[in-house]
């Protein structure tokens, strides 16, 4: 068993091929927030890992991409074009 499989991140984002919006909230994470979310966020990318996206979609009622969900609280961000937006569902402030 590995380690993120005993403790899982607490956030996941979606992502799929040919999704612009995907790219951006990508560079996002990496560039501005500068990777300090990396650790926290599992990503689940639906043409590789199909069959835990659509668990995630069918439990989330989620039906587009990017999408965050925080596993706790079962929250989902869908509006993750924004900095300030994405920062505060990723601390909590949101």
């Amino acid at each position: 068993m590995t380690d993120s499989e005993v403790h899982p991140a607490p956030f996941v984002m979606l992502t799929q091929d040919d999704c612009p919006s995907c790219e951006r909230l990508k560079l996002m994470l990496a560039k501005p927030l500068k990777g300090q979310f990396e650790s926290q966020i599992e990503v689940v990318h639906r043409q590789q890992h199909a069959e835990a996206f659509f668990a995630l979609t069918e439990r989330s009622g989620v039906r587009s991409t990017p999408a965050l969900i925080h596993r706790a609280s079962g929250k989902v961000l869908l509006n993750t074009g924004g900095l300030g937006e994405v920062r505060g569902f990723l601390t909590g402030q949101g």
